[in-house]
């Protein structure tokens, strides 16, 4: 009996001898054996061993996307962590109830660090695969600000001695409030776009904008010089009174403009994915018609006379323009921004009429074809990624131009039409939906 005991304790040692992977040290507290270029680190320096040859492998054929190479790697792996699970179950049958083995440790890292590696995969290879169906847009807007109107200078004074005349002496209003919407469609072409771009987006849109203001000097006091009132025809075409003991004192001088474009553009670009920013220059032409309505009236008590300028401006404008886009994506929340440069083609007209109690009206025509610039730049913040199907934009513009209508009176020549700078600050609210 004795030895049939001893030949079954040497058949159940006997897998030692024949290759079976040592347990780890049950001993220790802290795994000792790191894996490198991880956080992870093993009981069993054999197993790390295996294991480190393996996560280059993995490692390197996720850069360069090769499913095969990392299936194996991760098979040899998953290998690893099966042996030391099934070391940890013998360990387990033979010891107590309480025993902790450090194989099953082993086993449950090598699990955590599959995750790992199938984690840098998925952000490494699994993007999805881009698609050449066309993705449309459509969005609305609402925008309000200040816009800063160029000088319009009127009336005049005359030194009774000298004759010395100076014009322009009072100015409209050049503060104004503006507010607009637009209506908007857009396209973009996946996978179609040049240079590497993206593809290659496209948009159009109509805009409409509005601007008025308002002013009054209760009192214009030529203070003993004559009051000088040109006429849009120039020379005899315009008045001159006296003061007469103060007689030609201007009461209820009043000033007021309402302006109106509407607008409307087409513009393309490529957006470039330039890490974690999306970068789309673009390029478009834009077509506006600008209406411009001002009237500056008073009254002249000292000698019963009323008088009105009436002044109608239109301008028609052809623009090219070339700007960039920028967006940073934060999640759920984008910031963007960007900026646009314009040349605008300017064909204006319209007439400039004088009324004075007693006369008949006075009215000349206004021309003025001019190249004229501008620009704008905007910030802001979009609620929603690129594939949401409704995002909602907060913005705030600054925009520039130099086509803003201005009347010039000298009291020699007919009133001119030119055009000068003016700028505004405007915030808007925009909904944008994608379909």
């Amino acid at each position: 009996m004795r030895t049939i005991h001893l030949l079954v304790s040497a058949a159940f040692s006997l897998p030692a001898f024949m290759g079976t992977p040592a347990h780890a040290d049950n001993s220790a507290t802290t795994p000792s054996f790191e894996i490198q270029g991880t956080e992870r680190a093993l009981f069993s320096a054999p197993t790390a061993d295996r294991v480190n040859e393996q996560v280059p492998i993995a490692r390197n054929a996720i850069s360069r996307c090769d499913r095969t190479a990392f299936n194996g790697a991760i098979a040899e792996i998953t290998e690893q962590a099966s042996v030391r699970r099934a070391i940890a179950g013998d360990q387990t049958l033979g010891e107590n109830a309480f025993f902790e083995s450090r194989d099953a440790d082993d086993a449950s890292m090598l699990d955590r660090l599959r995750g790992d590696l199938f984690r840098e995969w998925h952000a490494a290879c699994d993007k999805p695969q881009p698609t050449s169906a066309a993705i449309f847009g459509a969005g609305a807007s609402f925008f309000a600000g200040i816009l800063n109107l160029p000088r319009q200078a009127f009336l005049g004074f005359e030194n009774p001695g000298t004759l010395a005349q100076t014009i322009g002496i009072t100015n409209g209003e050049e503060e104004a409030r503006t507010t607009g919407g637009s209506l908007d469609g857009s396209v973009f072409f996946p996978g179609h776009g040049i240079f590497g771009s993206q593809g290659f987006w496209t948009a159009f849109g109509y805009l409409r904008t509005t601007a008025n203001a308002s002013g009054t000097a209760q009192t214009i006091d030529p203070n003993g010089d004559g009051l000088l009132i040109p006429g849009p025809l120039g020379g005899a075409s315009g008045f001159a009174l006296v003061s007469a003991g103060g007689l030609n004192v201007v009461q209820n001088a009043t000033y007021e403009v309402d302006a109106e474009w509407d607008s409307f553009y087409a513009k393309g670009g490529l957006p470039f994915d330039c890490g974690d920013v999306k970068v789309t220059p673009f390029v478009g032409v834009a077509y506006s018609e600008q209406e411009s309505m001002s009237r500056f009236t008073g009254s002249i008590p000292g000698f019963g006379r009323n008088f009105a300028y009436n002044t109608a401006v239109y301008v028609d404008t052809l623009s090219g323009f070339v700007g960039v886009d920028l967006v940073k994506d934060l999640g759920r929340v984008a910031v963007h921004g960007g900026g646009l440069v314009s040349i605008d083609s300017n064909d204006g007209s319209g007439t400039d009429r004088l009324s004075f109690t007693g006369f008949p009206d006075r009215q000349a025509s206004l021309n003025n074809d001019e190249t004229t610039y501008g620009g704008r730049a905007w910030a802001g913040l979009t609620f929603g990624n690129e594939k949401s199907p409704f995002k909602l934009s907060i913005d705030a513009t600054y925009i520039y131009q130099e086509n803003l209508p201005v009347i010039e009176r000298d009291g020699t020549n007919p009133s001119r039409l030119t055009y000068d700078d003016g700028d505004a600050v405007v915030g808007s609210i925009r909904a944008t939906f994608r379909f």
